[in-house]
């Protein structure tokens, strides 16, 4: 087996969840090749390594540059000055939690600085990596419902409904780069751009319902957005509209991406993250994604995906497999049909985010 020395920087939820995955990953994967050795983290909290597994805490990014690869579970204001202080360090091997930073200019300099330095990256946009994502991309470029004329994507959330839910970093613009459309519709916008091709243009409105939020230090006002509707345009010829929104009541959960062809369409929910429907107009018929399999998307499902009794739910299950999709390709794994998400997919996605922005302003 081969040894892995991972470090993460952070411990919030989402270092968290990371942690969760690395733990599980021998569990759920069948043949696991790596011995994983979770090295050291970089946290602030005043907690002590029998709580997180780690084999110890650091304060600085420079006791990481052993490690083989470092895992960024911070708050995206803090991503930047990580990123380039790993890179300036000698790591090689950054994974980042999306967005880079939440800032388009700012992400475009860290793309070509990973770049000019030859660091092999990857960016947590996890939608990638549900098996009916990597399906839909197939069976749409395999022809099967036609060239495509339209689409409806959304992403609705609930949880910042509770109008005394305390402000976060992720409700300050200065520490998020954006509300709603940063944090929930990149995924929704990389997944598009991920299945049918780039956003070449775009159109948006947004709306803050709950504009003032309680703190430590009384009322703060809330300068970020809560719902985003995105009129996009996609190859400069295939109409759709993207809705984000973290104040929906809607059961939890709700992210759906509809896709309307020539020969029928296809209709994917995270809540079946292994099956989406297709309806096919020459039978007048709606089909599981079952009937349309094809062995090079299988086989990268196969590898990342951890099905039946070793799923740990959908949440999990998308994390643990992008950051096992990222050891791998360190390690020399190349895949037969999906793209992994780089800081290059972050960047292009905070492009499309940046001009929904500038067309409210203007």
């Amino acid at each position: 087996m081969k040894n892995v020395k991972v470090s993460t920087l952070g411990f919030g939820f989402m270092g968290k969840l990371h942690t969760i995955s690395y733990k599980s990953m021998p569990y759920c994967y069948y043949n696991f090749q790596y011995n994983i050795e979770l090295d050291k983290l970089l946290t602030t909290r005043d907690i002590n390594t029998i709580s997180t597994g780690y084999n110890s805490h650091v304060n600085s990014i420079l006791d990481l540059k052993d490690a083989d690869m470092i895992d960024i579970c911070t708050p995206n204001f803090m991503h930047k000055d990580q990123i380039n202080e790993a890179i300036l360090s000698g790591i090689k091997n950054i994974y980042c939690e999306k967005p880079i930073t939440g800032i388009y200019d700012e992400e475009k300099e860290i793309v070509k600085m990973a770049k000019d330095k030859s660091i092999n990256n990857q960016v947590g946009l996890v939608l990638r990596f549900l098996p009916i994502v990597i399906r839909t991309k197939k069976i749409i470029e395999e022809g099967v419902i036609g060239d495509i004329i339209n689409f409806n994507a959304h992403i609705y959330h609930e949880s910042y409904l509770n109008p005394d839910r305390p402000i976060s970093w992720r409700l300050e613009k200065s520490k998020s780069g954006g509300g709603a459309l940063i944090d929930l519709g990149i995924h929704i916008i990389d997944l598009i751009q991920y299945i049918l091709g780039p956003i070449t243009e775009t159109e948006g409105y947004t709306k803050t319902f709950i504009n003032k939020r309680p703190s430590e230090n009384g009322i703060k006002n809330v300068d970020v957005d809560d719902f985003a509707h995105l009129d996009v345009l996609v190859n400069e010829k295939t109409q759709g509209c993207i809705e984000v929104s973290r104040v929906f009541a809607s059961g939890g959960e709700d992210t759906s991406i509809i896709i309307y062809g020539t020969k029928g369409s296809i209709n994917l929910n995270t809540k079946n993250p292994e099956s989406c429907f297709l309806y096919i107009l020459n039978q007048n018929a709606w089909l599981s994604s079952e009937n349309y399999k094809f062995k090079d998307s299988e086989d990268d499902i196969k590898f990342l995906w951890p099905l039946g009794k070793f799923s740990l739910g959908t949440m999990v299950n998308s994390h643990m497999a992008s950051l096992f999709c990222f050891m791998s390709r360190i390690n020399g794994k190349t895949f037969n049909f999906i793209e992994p998400p780089t800081f290059e997919s972050s960047a292009s996605a905070l492009k499309v985010i940046d001009d929904c922005y500038n067309s409210i302003t203007k």
